[in-house]
């Protein structure tokens, strides 16, 4: 059986082993109506970091200026907030990366 490299870190694996990630979770997208977002194939390191990730980084709620209060987050900001998020993680990664590799 051929192995299938995560799209994070680039580790072979079994590919019954990786797992697919929504850049956009589907319990944000699925109700609302939104297109299904991105999927890449990951191991489950980097899934389970990604996850962990968003669970520090993302906001449901901002605060609003105009009413002075926090209020929940539009479907759109949500998806917005979820990819920027992974963008961001993507750059932290690439930078922890090139920081572990020997010159």
């Amino acid at each position: 059986m051929a192995s299938q490299a995560c799209q994070i870190c680039g580790r072979h694996s079994k590919p019954d082993t990786m797992e697919q990630h929504h850049i956009v979770p589907t319990e944000v997208t699925a109700p609302t109506g939104i297109p299904e977002s991105q999927t890449l194939w990951l191991c489950a390191n980097c899934h389970h970091e990604v996850h962990s990730w968003y669970r520090s980084k993302v906001a449901r709620t901002t605060y609003d200026l105009n009413i002075k209060r926090f209020r929940p987050r539009s479907d759109l900001e949500l998806v917005r907030e979820y990819q920027a998020v992974f963008n961001n993680y993507l750059k932290y990664r690439a930078e922890q990366d090139h920081r572990t590799v020997p010159r």
